[in-house]
């Protein structure tokens, strides 16, 4: 079996990175996927709580390991730069692994980032260096805003580019719903002006059905919310080229 690998990243810690991997989650188990074919995992974190899309795996019998490899305690870095800690070589190594190990037999394995791109340079292994060990596809969670999310997004984007990461796709997350028609207008036009290359996948506001979903862990009332923001074909088919078993009703804004 092929795994597709897809590694979400945000604009900064609190971007809405886990909502996305429940919602992309939420949305393959009701397209036709087995629990059994699926796995998450964040492999570094700096937050040892329990976050929802745990709840969820938990709930739902996806294999789930949300502290697992490497786990920024504070002085790390400072253990790190006086050789105390692991190489980044063998700290690399031990992530791979871990991810490797998870996404045996696996359809589809979402990888949780941690922070922005860049978090976990100063001890070799950031998420782009995490990433560019894998053939997965990234997904950005942008910031909302136009002039300000823009230019996180370029900087972003920009180091990954750098760095030799491509197969970018961005999700724009934490819209006020009034604001969320002018934010996808402007952003939509000048995004691709930008940057070209990568793929815009959908805008998703902070309204307040998602907690009501959550409290429930149900996986087609999540789908469902996340389908009305992130448009399954423009995900699935068209960007990830994966094949789904079911097409349900998609509600766009």
């Amino acid at each position: 079996m092929t795994t597709t690998y897809i590694f979400v990243m945000g604009s900064k810690s609190g971007s809405g990175k886990s909502t996305v991997c429940l919602g992309i989650l939420a949305q393959l188990l009701v397209s036709g996927i087995t629990p059994n074919q699926l796995a998450y995992i964040k492999p570094a974190t700096q937050c040892i709580k329990k976050q929802a899309v745990t709840h969820f795996c938990e709930h739902t019998k996806i294999t789930c390991s949300d502290i697992s490899t490497l786990v920024f305690r504070k002085g790390f870095s400072k253990d790190f730069i006086d050789g105390l800690t692991k190489h980044s070589d063998v700290l690399l190594a031990d992530i791979l692994d871990s991810i490797l190990s998870i996404g045996k037999n696996k359809k589809v394995v979402i990888i949780d980032g941690i922070g922005h791109p860049s978090v976990g340079s100063v001890v070799g292994v950031s998420n782009v260096d995490v990433a560019l060990l894998l053939p997965c596809h990234v997904i950005f969670v942008g910031e909302p805003g136009i002039g300000a999310a823009l230019d996180n997004t370029v900087l972003c984007i920009s180091f990954m580019h750098y760095k030799g990461l491509a197969n970018i796709g961005i999700v724009y997350n934490k819209i006020p719903l009034s604001a969320i028609d002018d934010i996808k207008k402007y952003v939509t036009k000048r995004l691709p002006e930008l940057l070209p290359e990568v793929t815009l996948l959908g805008f998703i506001s902070n309204d307040q059905n998602l907690g009501i979903h959550l409290r429930n862990n149900d996986s087609k009332e999540i789908a469902q919310w996340f389908s009305s923001y992130v448009n399954k074909k423009n995900l699935f088919s068209d960007w990830l080229g994966l094949k789904l078993e079911k097409q349900n009703h998609i509600v766009t804004h």
